[in-house]
């Protein structure tokens, strides 16, 4: 099952990112005697995560929409993300605009797809 603050996504929802990020975050700077210097850290959070729904494969409702755009209005708001066996604490990812964004199959209907942008807290 695949949800996102209670709202259930549908089970075609693909996590375009899952694989592109490293729990670890580095510097690499070089001294005035000309030595490299490596620092690293472990990241606790941060990871991107982006949720596509795609035209072919699956699509969301009016109603799915119109939740998840209410979400994504809440500043600083976190939510919880269901994604099959794991669950995650996310929120809305508004410095990488729009957080969410979302298009109609046709003009005025009521079925659409769209992407997700969320990072984990």
């Amino acid at each position: 099952m695949k949800s996102l603050g209670g709202v259930v996504l549908p089970d075609e929802t693909q996590w375009i990112d899952q694989h592109e990020w490293s729990p670890v975050s580095q510097e690499v700077a070089t001294t005035l005697g000309g030595n490299t210097v490596f620092f690293s850290q472990g990241l606790t959070g941060g990871q991107p995560i982006t949720l596509e729904i795609e035209d072919g494969i699956t699509w969301l409702g009016q109603e799915t929409v119109k939740a998840i755009q209410g979400m994504a209005a809440q500043p600083g708001a976190s939510f919880s993300l269901i994604w099959n066996d794991d669950v995650f604490s996310v929120q809305f990812r508004h410095h990488n605009r729009p957080a969410v964004s979302f298009q109609p199959l046709w003009p005025n209907h009521d079925l659409f797809t769209g992407t997700i942008k969320l990072i984990r807290v």
